[in-house]
């Protein structure tokens, strides 16, 4: 029997991966120099900033005076009153102008510059970082607590199908506190705000916000950032600005090596390695996954339009 011999067809060749510029892992205080360094002190300025603020209402509040209300710099106070003030034109209760001021502030930084504001600014974030990095230096130098975390972890495996789905409470609780407002005159969610009951903290009218802040911070110590990425009212209008946002991070698929470090470093648990382009509306612009990457030109800030990305 004849035939013709067999002819070997070559697959063709992968492109070529880019090698890209290799970047040291930052530790200890070499962490704190850049972008990083630059972000953990605007977080801090901030937050002694509210501290100072706390402390002077204190002060004042013994002396029998009236000083400054720590909610007139609240953001989400004008985010709360402003169909109220639409339709007319008065704030309801607790509320003031500088709130309308600094909530216009924050959703045009959420334009321009995606989640910062959550990621750079505010005070109950860092608060959570601060609780996810005592965590981590706790595992890191106890080896029990490390191998209790990881049991931990692995127990609560199961639990992981609830994470997409629980993010999107935080999208009623916005609605609820809208509406809620509007059709009762009152902040419905001002007795359960965290933020709240941080700026007024040690008075009772903190009430079941300082359980809800201590739940939260208790709560970062196991899941980076929880009240961020599923009970945030204000992260929630943030992220609807953000999606039309023309800043967004890029992934290069030739420069990834495929290491995952990014999706491991995204506090918000963003599956970074997995996308082209990130815009989700729970990027808080932290940047920590580019810190993470080993390659210097795997991820980087762009401008183009919005909607193109897959995370």
């Amino acid at each position: 029997m004849t035939g013709q011999p067999l002819a070997i067809i070559d697959a063709p060749a992968a492109p070529p991966r880019s090698q890209g510029t290799i970047r040291r892992p930052r530790r200890g205080f070499a962490a704190l120099r850049g972008v990083q360094g630059f972000r953990r002190a605007v977080q801090v300025t901030v937050a002694l900033y509210i501290l100072w603020v706390v402390i002077d209402r204190a002060v004042v509040a013994a002396a029998g005076a009236t000083g400054m209300s720590p909610e007139s710099i609240c953001p989400f106070g004008g985010i709360e009153t402003i169909v109220t003030f639409l339709t007319a034109g008065v704030f309801v209760p607790h509320v003031h102008s500088s709130n309308l001021v600094l909530a216009l502030a924050v959703l045009v930084l959420a334009f321009t510059a995606r989640g910062a504001f959550c990621g750079w600014i505010c005070p109950l974030g860092f608060l959570q970082d601060l609780a996810a990095g005592l965590s981590a230096f706790v595992q890191r130098h106890i080896p029990a607590a490390f191998r209790g975390m990881r049991a931990l972890r692995r127990k609560a495996a199961p639990l992981a199908v609830l994470d997409r789905p629980l993010r999107f409470l935080k999208y009623v609780v916005l609605a609820w506190a809208i509406w809620g407002t509007a059709a009762f005159g009152v902040m419905v969610f001002r007795d359960v705000d965290p933020w709240i009951a941080l700026l007024d903290i040690g008075r009772e009218s903190t009430g079941f916000g300082l359980l809800v802040l201590a739940l939260t911070v208790a709560g970062a110590l196991f899941v980076d950032r929880p009240w961020c990425r599923y009970a945030c009212p204000l992260g929630a209008a943030n992220g609807i600005v953000a999606r039309f946002s023309p800043v967004r991070l890029e992934r290069s698929a030739a420069a990834c090596v495929d290491c995952n470090l990014c999706t491991k470093g995204c506090p918000m648990g963003i599956d970074v390695a997995k996308a082209t382009v990130i815009t989700s509306p729970d990027c808080i612009g932290c940047l920590e996954c580019v810190e993470a990457c080993p390659r210097a030109d795997a991820l980087e800030l762009r401008v183009g339009l919005p909607f193109g990305g897959q995370a």
